[in-house]
Protein backbone atom coordinates (compact mmCIF):
# COMPACT_ATOMS: atom_id res chain seq x y z
CA UNK A 1 0.00 0.00 0.00
CA UNK A 2 2.77 2.33 0.99
CA UNK A 3 4.75 1.30 -2.30
CA UNK A 4 1.55 2.40 -4.08
CA UNK A 5 0.95 5.82 -2.78
CA UNK A 6 4.63 6.18 -3.40
CA UNK A 7 4.51 5.76 -6.91
CA UNK A 8 1.65 7.64 -7.04
CA UNK A 9 2.87 11.07 -5.33
CA UNK A 10 6.44 10.47 -7.88
CA UNK A 11 4.39 10.26 -10.52
CA UNK A 12 2.31 13.57 -9.99
CA UNK A 13 5.14 15.62 -9.19
CA UNK A 14 6.85 14.23 -12.55
CA UNK A 15 3.82 15.63 -14.48
CA UNK A 16 3.79 18.97 -13.04
CA UNK A 17 7.72 19.91 -13.62
CA UNK A 18 8.46 22.70 -15.98
CA UNK A 19 10.47 22.15 -19.00
CA UNK A 20 12.32 25.48 -19.19
CA UNK A 21 14.25 25.91 -22.85
CA UNK A 22 17.89 24.93 -22.97
CA UNK A 23 20.27 28.07 -22.48
CA UNK A 24 21.08 28.87 -26.40
CA UNK A 25 24.49 27.20 -27.53
CA UNK A 26 27.53 29.68 -28.28
CA UNK A 27 29.00 29.87 -32.13
CA UNK A 28 31.31 32.64 -31.95
CA UNK A 29 28.85 34.76 -30.52
CA UNK A 30 25.72 33.79 -28.41
CA UNK A 31 23.01 32.87 -30.80
CA UNK A 32 19.98 34.02 -29.75
CA UNK A 33 16.57 32.40 -29.91
CA UNK A 34 14.07 34.17 -32.45
CA UNK A 35 10.91 33.96 -30.68
CA UNK A 36 13.58 36.01 -27.78
CA UNK A 37 15.21 38.35 -29.62
CA UNK A 38 11.46 39.48 -31.38
CA UNK A 39 9.62 39.39 -27.96
CA UNK A 40 11.58 42.03 -25.98
CA UNK A 41 14.33 43.40 -28.44
CA UNK A 42 14.69 47.46 -28.23
CA UNK A 43 13.86 49.38 -30.83
CA UNK A 44 16.41 51.44 -30.49
CA UNK A 45 19.27 49.47 -30.99
CA UNK A 46 19.83 47.94 -34.36
CA UNK A 47 17.72 45.24 -35.75
CA UNK A 48 20.72 43.37 -37.47
CA UNK A 49 21.81 42.59 -33.80
CA UNK A 50 19.02 40.32 -32.81
CA UNK A 51 20.97 37.31 -33.43
CA UNK A 52 23.61 38.17 -31.39
CA UNK A 53 23.25 40.32 -28.81
CA UNK A 54 22.06 38.98 -25.38
CA UNK A 55 18.46 39.88 -23.22
CA UNK A 56 21.18 41.03 -20.44
CA UNK A 57 22.87 43.29 -22.21
CA UNK A 58 19.45 45.40 -23.93
CA UNK A 59 19.42 47.87 -21.13
CA UNK A 60 23.19 48.34 -21.42
CA UNK A 61 23.03 49.25 -24.99
CA UNK A 62 19.90 51.33 -24.73
CA UNK A 63 21.40 52.84 -21.70
CA UNK A 64 24.82 53.15 -22.16
CA UNK A 65 25.59 56.66 -22.26
CA UNK A 66 22.77 57.56 -19.18
CA UNK A 67 24.77 54.94 -16.84
CA UNK A 68 28.24 56.69 -17.93
CA UNK A 69 27.08 60.36 -16.85
CA UNK A 70 24.94 59.29 -13.46
CA UNK A 71 28.07 56.98 -12.72
CA UNK A 72 30.00 60.19 -12.92
CA UNK A 73 27.81 62.69 -11.27
CA UNK A 74 28.37 60.72 -8.38
CA UNK A 75 32.24 61.80 -8.12
CA UNK A 76 32.55 64.34 -5.85
CA UNK A 77 35.71 66.76 -4.62
CA UNK A 78 36.50 63.95 -1.99
CA UNK A 79 36.67 60.96 -4.54
CA UNK A 80 39.81 60.10 -5.95
CA UNK A 81 40.93 60.81 -9.35
CA UNK A 82 38.22 63.97 -9.07
CA UNK A 83 40.86 66.11 -10.85
CA UNK A 84 39.98 64.04 -14.02
CA UNK A 85 36.21 64.34 -13.97
CA UNK A 86 35.78 67.55 -15.94
CA UNK A 87 38.52 65.86 -18.69
CA UNK A 88 36.01 62.74 -19.01
CA UNK A 89 33.02 65.14 -19.19
CA UNK A 90 34.32 66.77 -22.29
CA UNK A 91 35.29 63.39 -23.79
CA UNK A 92 31.76 61.93 -23.19
CA UNK A 93 30.36 65.18 -24.65
CA UNK A 94 32.40 65.31 -27.86
CA UNK A 95 30.63 66.08 -31.63
CA UNK A 96 30.05 61.79 -32.47
CA UNK A 97 30.91 61.28 -36.41
CA UNK A 98 29.49 58.17 -38.39
CA UNK A 99 31.21 55.51 -38.49
CA UNK A 100 31.31 51.86 -39.60
CA UNK A 101 33.44 48.65 -38.57
CA UNK A 102 35.81 48.83 -41.76
CA UNK A 103 36.33 52.78 -40.79
CA UNK A 104 38.58 50.83 -37.41
CA UNK A 105 40.62 48.60 -38.79
CA UNK A 106 43.72 49.16 -38.19
CA UNK A 107 46.63 49.55 -35.09
CA UNK A 108 45.30 51.88 -32.19
CA UNK A 109 46.34 53.27 -29.06
CA UNK A 110 43.66 52.50 -25.91
CA UNK A 111 43.92 53.90 -22.27
CA UNK A 112 41.29 52.84 -19.83
CA UNK A 113 39.37 55.10 -17.67
CA UNK A 114 37.41 53.10 -14.56
CA UNK A 115 34.49 55.06 -12.85
CA UNK A 116 33.32 53.76 -9.44
CA UNK A 117 30.34 55.57 -8.13
CA UNK A 118 31.90 54.41 -4.51
CA UNK A 119 35.62 55.63 -5.13
CA UNK A 120 35.90 57.37 -7.67
CA UNK A 121 37.98 57.84 -11.18
CA UNK A 122 40.85 55.56 -12.20
CA UNK A 123 42.70 56.00 -15.22
CA UNK A 124 45.45 54.31 -16.75
CA UNK A 125 48.37 54.59 -19.75
CA UNK A 126 48.01 54.19 -23.33
CA UNK A 127 48.34 50.03 -24.45
CA UNK A 128 48.65 48.65 -28.01
CA UNK A 129 45.10 47.78 -29.80
CA UNK A 130 44.35 46.78 -33.24
CA UNK A 131 40.94 46.05 -35.28
CA UNK A 132 41.30 44.20 -38.14
CA UNK A 133 39.35 41.88 -40.16
CA UNK A 134 38.60 37.97 -38.83
CA UNK A 135 35.66 35.68 -41.29
CA UNK A 136 34.19 38.34 -42.61
CA UNK A 137 33.73 40.62 -39.57
CA UNK A 138 35.92 43.08 -37.79
CA UNK A 139 37.67 42.09 -34.54
CA UNK A 140 39.30 44.64 -32.00
CA UNK A 141 41.81 43.34 -29.35
CA UNK A 142 43.61 45.21 -26.13
CA UNK A 143 47.35 43.57 -27.30
CA UNK A 144 49.31 44.63 -24.21
CA UNK A 145 48.74 45.74 -20.66
CA UNK A 146 47.21 43.50 -17.82
CA UNK A 147 43.47 43.59 -18.19
CA UNK A 148 42.57 43.40 -21.85
CA UNK A 149 39.32 43.09 -23.64
CA UNK A 150 38.45 41.78 -26.92
CA UNK A 151 35.66 41.22 -29.20
CA UNK A 152 33.51 42.29 -32.53
CA UNK A 153 32.20 45.50 -33.47
CA UNK A 154 28.69 45.50 -35.34
CA UNK A 155 27.19 48.31 -36.68
CA UNK A 156 24.76 49.77 -34.53
CA UNK A 157 23.29 52.83 -35.79
CA UNK A 158 24.80 55.48 -38.33
CA UNK A 159 27.40 57.14 -35.36
CA UNK A 160 27.85 53.62 -32.96
CA UNK A 161 29.18 50.30 -33.25
CA UNK A 162 28.19 47.64 -30.94
CA UNK A 163 31.33 45.61 -29.23
CA UNK A 164 30.01 42.34 -28.03
CA UNK A 165 33.52 40.35 -26.62
CA UNK A 166 35.04 39.66 -23.10
CA UNK A 167 37.88 40.27 -21.08
CA UNK A 168 41.05 38.14 -20.27
CA UNK A 169 44.33 38.73 -18.20
CA UNK A 170 47.86 39.22 -19.26
CA UNK A 171 48.41 36.35 -21.93
CA UNK A 172 45.00 34.27 -20.87
CA UNK A 173 42.88 32.94 -23.79
CA UNK A 174 40.50 35.47 -25.56
CA UNK A 175 36.62 35.43 -24.10
CA UNK A 176 34.05 34.95 -26.99
CA UNK A 177 30.56 37.22 -25.87
CA UNK A 178 28.25 35.20 -23.95
CA UNK A 179 30.67 33.40 -21.57
CA UNK A 180 31.58 33.85 -18.32
CA UNK A 181 33.66 37.49 -18.66
CA UNK A 182 31.41 37.91 -21.33
CA UNK A 183 31.50 42.25 -22.33
CA UNK A 184 28.41 44.75 -24.02
CA UNK A 185 29.68 48.09 -25.02
CA UNK A 186 29.18 50.93 -27.54
CA UNK A 187 31.93 52.84 -29.47
CA UNK A 188 31.47 56.44 -30.50
CA UNK A 189 33.70 57.92 -33.12
CA UNK A 190 35.14 61.44 -31.77
CA UNK A 191 37.37 62.24 -34.42
CA UNK A 192 39.32 61.72 -37.67
CA UNK A 193 41.53 59.63 -35.29
CA UNK A 194 39.99 59.17 -32.12
CA UNK A 195 37.35 57.14 -30.62
CA UNK A 196 35.78 55.95 -27.31
CA UNK A 197 33.82 52.53 -26.31
CA UNK A 198 31.53 53.00 -23.00
CA UNK A 199 31.06 49.54 -21.41
CA UNK A 200 28.56 50.42 -18.23
CA UNK A 201 28.99 47.59 -16.26
CA UNK A 202 26.29 48.25 -14.19
CA UNK A 203 24.74 52.20 -13.17
CA UNK A 204 27.43 52.56 -10.58
CA UNK A 205 30.24 51.24 -12.20
CA UNK A 206 31.84 51.75 -15.74
CA UNK A 207 34.57 51.89 -18.05
CA UNK A 208 35.71 54.20 -20.80
CA UNK A 209 37.96 53.00 -23.60
CA UNK A 210 39.84 56.51 -24.97
CA UNK A 211 41.19 55.30 -28.96
CA UNK A 212 43.83 57.04 -30.45
CA UNK A 213 45.29 56.49 -33.79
Amino acid sequence: MKTTILLAAMTMMTSSIVAFPQEPALTGSCAVPEDVAESFFPESIDSGLKSVLLPVDYGRMVNCREWVSDALATVTPDSYGYDEKSGVEKLLNEKTYPVTPADMVGSWRVRSIQIDARDGIFSYPYFRCRFRNVDGKVFFEKTTGSQRKSGFVYQNGPESLAFLGGWSVNDEPQTLYGAENSVAGVLYKIGTRRAIILFPTSADRVEIYELIK
